[in-house]
């Protein structure tokens, strides 16, 4: 029969030990002898990296006097102002406090000793800073999926581990690590530190989150297990820690019974996915999605309505609201019908919970003016929407939305205790109970840069104010531009905030023509900033009804769309390119030029060096055209485009056709669609046609660029399939 072997246990994070398991070695008096480490004492203390490192508690410090070998040390007197220098120089005076207040010595204020205590503090404190940063990145390392690996992550969750050892009907011995919280438990099958098996089990009563285990389970399971071709030495544990993360977090804000954490975010999804199914019957009864099948439907509630609630996919556990997907007018594939949409990019709103004390938010209610955490099924109401009442003799608009019927579920009250009973509480010998201290957070995935207005008007919707931003941000700069924070300057590229920005990139685009000829062309883009807008990222926030998040998808989309189309025309896709100015052949001074601009030169002799540098330009322009259509890069193109993002998106768009130039101006609303709002397209459309191709309007010409999302291929759409 297979023993338990208990293994090092992480402090319980459960409260107290209950009553009737008796006290522990540790509350027996005299049972476990004190622990004595490098700064147990009051005087190893008081010289702690850690530890106060006020002058004053080192004067009062016991350590004080033994150190300094009496112990009443009395005022020294210094009367000779060389001595106080050397001390000085020592740093004594800025170390110690050995009682100087009363000294009286001529030269002492030219030493500026309160200053160098500061400059010493402040140095002390930068080297905490620099140390508290190396410890962070070494904690980004979570260890390698091993048996002590798992320990030592589990410890460091504050979860409880317990080792099983068993026998397989082989002979083979394998371990089982159960790690358990209060309302969850995972098993971890390991033969020889290869992880075999996981099973993931519930503890609380919620029916919605038992039937959510087995898909929690496959994800850590993947995460554990090695790949194909994989070897043990090289499996981390950082998705393993970053999904077991999520789970032990909720666990441990969890208070049961009164609070459930698990519980409170399936009721969430409960709703959310009454509100999806409630859209999915809504597509179907519309003429152009007759027919279409439900991932069709699905993709079409998640980018237009009002998203696509996900409970543990996508190699993450959680709960996610996805809004935007890249492609989102190309269907998947056959081989992608079953799990959809795993490969592609996808913007989503992954809700999580945490303390009020890590987001930085005050701990009352009537302070914060956010409700918190709270548990239901009932977000929204069984019908979803409202019964409109229609006058008999008005007309009903078959193109307005429906009013959703939220509901406003009943506040959480946790039983008052010795240890949640606040001070003014027990004072006044008052029974109340009180509410718990957890807010629902929402994480953006990916983060979402922002104009600063946009920024503010996101946290609106969650009736929460935008964390002010922290100064020492920008100590060494000015506060990021949108620009800035889409294609960060180098730090030798620094400029004006104030001052417009030029980015050059050059881009290989695959062009086919009306014959279905496929070529490649290179486009030179030059991307100028208009007008350096102020921005943020935002990517944690705090809420308190799924309603705000539905109200923030419209903005949320315009700024997916819009970075799209920046990332694809300027972003990873491309690569670095000379400005024009650089692309254009030079010839570099002669020592003869330098010297007729000193010496100069008559007006003849100047027009004769002038021509001379024309014919000689013009003979590298010559050879330059040449080399293009042997390499054949004849039919490169030149697009420039000018992006303003206040008070909306805007892009104006300029690139040569034939022998004419195409310009085009376009607006992002809110939802991700396009809207021309000038162009000269039709015009030239109309003048090489003569009237015989298929006219084409401003709406077509904006499907277009939201199915391509790609500036340089619209470009190319224009210039083959127009003219």
């Amino acid at each position: 029969m297979a023993t338990p072997t208990p293994m090092r246990h992480a402090p319980s994070q459960q409260g107290r030990t209950p009553s009737h398991q008796g006290p522990t070695p540790s509350q027996i008096a005299g049972a476990t002898p004190p622990i004595s480490t490098p700064f147990s004492n009051a005087a190893q203390a008081a010289f702690s990296p850690r530890g106060q490192r006020s002058p004053q508690q080192v004067k009062k410090s016991p350590a004080t006097s033994t150190l300094m070998g009496q112990s009443g040390m009395g005022a020294l007197n210094f009367d000779s102002p060389s001595t106080a220098a050397a001390m000085g120089a020592l740093g004594i005076g800025g170390s110690f406090d050995i009682g100087l207040e009363n000294v009286s010595v001529g030269e002492l204020d030219s030493l500026n000793v309160s200053f160098a205590k500061e400059d010493k503090l402040k140095r002390e404190d930068d080297k905490l800073k620099r140390l508290d940063h190396i410890l962070e990145l070494l904690n980004q390392k979570k260890g390698f999926v091993s048996e002590a690996g798992l320990e030592r992550l589990a410890q460091r969750l504050g979860l409880e581990l317990l080792s099983e050892e068993n026998t397989a009907p082989d002979g083979r011995k394998k371990k089982t690590l159960a790690i358990a919280g209060s309302a969850i438990a995972v098993d971890i099958v390991l033969d020889n530190n290869i992880v075999q098996n996981v099973s993931l089990a519930y503890h609380g009563s919620a029916p919605s989150v038992h039937k959510q285990m087995e898909a929690a389970s496959q994800i850590l399971l993947t995460d554990l297990k090695l790949g194909p071709n994989q070897s043990p030495l090289t499996k981390t544990l950082d998705k393993f820690a970053y999904n077991f993360g999520h789970i032990a977090n909720l666990d441990k804000l969890s208070i049961i019974p009164g609070l459930d954490c698990y519980e409170a975010l399936a009721g969430i999804h409960t709703s959310l996915e009454r509100l999806h199914q409630w859209d999915m019957a809504n597509l179907r009864k519309e003429p152009e999605m007759e027919g279409k099948p439900d991932h069709y439907l699905s993709l079409a509630a998640l980018c237009t309505r009002h998203g696509y609630p996900v409970m543990h996919a996508r190699n993450k556990v959680g709960l996610a609201l996805q809004y935007w997907k890249e492609l989102r007018f190309v269907p998947p594939s056959n081989d992608k019908i079953s799990s959809p949409w795993e490969k592609e990019k996808i913007w989503s709103l992954l809700l999580d919970c945490a303390p009020m004390e890590a987001l930085g938010l005050p701990t009352t209610i009537e302070t914060i003016g956010l409700p918190p955490v709270r548990v239901s099924e009932d977000w929204i109401s069984k019908d979803v929407a409202k019964e409109v009442h229609q006058d008999p003799g008005q007309a009903l608009n078959p193109t307005s939305f429906p009013i959703l019927d939220w509901q406003e579920p009943e506040n959480i009250s946790l039983p008052s205790s010795d240890e949640n009973k606040s001070a003014t509480i027990g004072v006044l010998g008052l029974d109340l109970s009180i509410s718990p201290q957890v807010m629902f957070t929402v994480t953006f995935d990916p983060p979402v840069i922002l104009p600063q207005n946009d920024y503010a008007r996101l946290y609106a919707y969650a009736g929460a104010e935008p964390p002010s931003p922290d100064p020492s941000e920008f100590e060494q700069r000015s506060p990021p531009t949108f620009d800035d924070l889409f294609f960060p300057m180098l730090a030798q590229n620094k400029q004006d905030p104030s001052e417009s920005r030029t980015v050059h990139r050059l881009r290989d685009v695959r062009v086919f023509d009306q014959q279905g000829k496929s070529s490649m062309r290179s486009h030179h883009n030059t991307l100028f900033i208009y007008k350096p807008i102020y921005s943020r990222t935002i990517t944690q926030m705090p809420f308190s009804h799924p309603r705000q998040l539905i109200d923030m998808l419209p903005l949320l989309r315009q700024f997916a769309f819009l970075s799209t189309l920046m990332n694809n025309s300027f972003g990873s896709k491309t690569k670095e390119d000379l400005p024009k100015s650089s692309k254009a052949p030079t010839t570099s001074k002669t020592v003869k030029d330098e010297l007729a601009a000193f010496m100069d030169f008559s007006d003849d002799e100047a027009k004769e060096d002038e021509q001379a540098k024309r014919e000689t330009t013009q003979e590298a322009e010559k050879e330059t055209k040449e080399s293009r259509e042997e390499n054949g890069t004849a039919n490169d193109v030149d697009m420039d485009v000018i992006l303003w993002v206040h008070p909306s998106p805007h892009l104006q768009v300029v690139f040569p056709v034939k022998d004419s130039t195409i310009d085009i101006t376009l607006r992002i609303l809110e939802g991700g669609t396009v809207e021309i709002v000038n162009e000269n397209v039709i015009e030239q459309h109309e003048k090489e046609s003569k009237g015989k191709g298929k006219p084409i309007s401003r709406e077509d010409l904006g499907k277009a660029l939201e199915r391509l999302e790609d500036l340089c291929k619209w470009a190319e759409w224009i210039r083959t399939r127009l003219w």
